[in-house]
């Protein structure tokens, strides 16, 4: 089981994360937990969640789950909610443990989603490229809305480039950018996908289309496939556009370091995972 993931996977995990995968309420064809007190904690749970409050929403599903064990829907809306503020160990329990008490036929879509899309980014944050491939095509199998599809599309991407299937895992990118052409992960994952094959004309093409969004991670990994390609004063430009002055020179210095540690045969991927973990201050800060 591959455990050291590479810098495409790093921005996906980012972006599977968050309120955005948590879902709607999927309850439908589950019988309520009993008892008044017991649905009034589901109704505060559901609040909390859908207003990003989600370490409070885990905390009250917790005490349900500990009082009875949920099950079904309910379970897995307990799931989503954990894996956005628990460790992926914890959200891979909770969604195998839904998974062991469904019949994926029996299952609506929405829950046949939610459940397989769950098991694969718990699967690629523990670093099991294989069963997360297995989940995310699962997932996929369901006919969700756009920016879902390309949330998984993108989640297949990752896992493919950990198998080492780069081919597949360009067309699953380009996929998800099809279904939600603004999406900044698979444009970040396909750009450095294009750079560790040595095609830095695409990358740099594909990144300078993005541009107009504004976010950071895409001008920084268009300022990396600058510097690869030999062009550093237009990547130092770039960098002081949305940088302090001081740290853009650092972090060009790190990246030219890169280029050289590359040059001398360092494994690429390696090396674009470090050159991506940047912290980054904005030159609009004090």
């Amino acid at each position: 089981m591959p455990r050291t993931l590479t810098a495409l996977s790093l921005l996906a995990l980012l972006a599977l994360g968050g309120c955005s995968s948590l879902g709607p309420t999927l309850s439908s064809g589950t019988a309520a937990p009993s008892g008044k007190e017991a649905r009034e904690a589901l109704k505060l749970a559901r609040v909390l969640r859908d207003n990003g409050r989600l370490q409070g929403a885990f905390e009250v599903y917790q005490r349900l789950d500990q009082r009875s064990p949920l099950e079904g829907a309910y379970l897995l809306e307990y799931a989503s909610v954990a894996a956005a503020v628990r460790p992926p160990r914890d959200a891979w329990a909770l969604y195998d443990r839904a998974r062991q008490g469904s019949d994926l036929n029996t299952l609506d879509a929405p829950q046949r989603q939610a459940l397989c899309g769950g098991l694969g980014r718990a699967a690629l944050a523990l670093g099991n490229a294989s069963t997360a491939a297995q989940h995310f095509t699962c997932a996929l199998t369901v006919e969700g809305d756009r920016s879902q599809r390309a949330q998984l599309l993108n989640g297949l991407g990752v896992a493919q480039t950990l198998l080492g299937q780069r081919s597949a895992a360009r067309t699953s990118f380009e996929q998800a950018l099809a279904l939600e052409p603004g999406y900044s992960p698979a444009t970040n994952n396909l750009a450095l996908s294009w750079l560790a094959e040595g095609e830095r004309a695409k990358a740099i093409g594909l990144l300078n289309g993005a541009r107009h969004n504004g976010e950071i991670a895409l001008q920084l990994n268009l300022a990396l496939a600058w510097v690869l390609d030999g062009h550093d004063d237009t990547a130092r430009r770039l960098l002081e556009d949305y940088l302090e002055p001081s740290y853009a020179a650092d972090i060009l210095q790190r990246f030219q370091a890169t280029r050289q540690r590359i040059a001398e045969g360092a494994p690429i991927d390696s090396e674009l995972l470090a050159a991506s973990q940047q912290p980054l201050k904005l030159a609009s800060q004090d």
